[in-house]
Formats: C-alpha cells, sequence, structure tokens
C-alpha cells in the first residue's frame, strides 16, 4: 500500500499543478505549496520503516 501511494502521489500532484495552472496562476501557485506541503507529508509518514517492529 505504502509503495503504490509513493508512486502514484507525484502523477496526481502533476496533474493538480497543471489543472491548477489551466484555472489561473494564483490557483496553480496554491496547488504548488498545499500539494507540496501534503506530498512532502506523506513521503514522511511512508519512509518504509515498520513502526511494529523495534
Amino acid at each position: 500500500m505504502n509503495r503504490n501511494l509513493r508512486t502514484a502521489a507525484p502523477m496526481v500532484f502533476a496533474a493538480l499543478v497543471v489543472s491548477g495552472f489551466m484555472i489561473s496562476s494564483t490557483m496553480g501557485v496554491g496547488v504548488c505549496v498545499v500539494g507540496g506541503i501534503l506530498l512532502g507529508t506523506l513521503y514522511a509518514l511512508t519512509n518504509g520503516r515498520n513502526r511494529d517492529r523495534d
């Protein structure tokens, strides 16, 4: 599941950025900033480390 999220997230982010810039430049910048924060959080949470193990 984590690997699928990490694989699909950049493609979805790119599509959202393009869509945002097609609407307006302000919307595109907003999508870049918020999407970058969310994508960074996703990568930090799915870093591949299993939390059940010590």
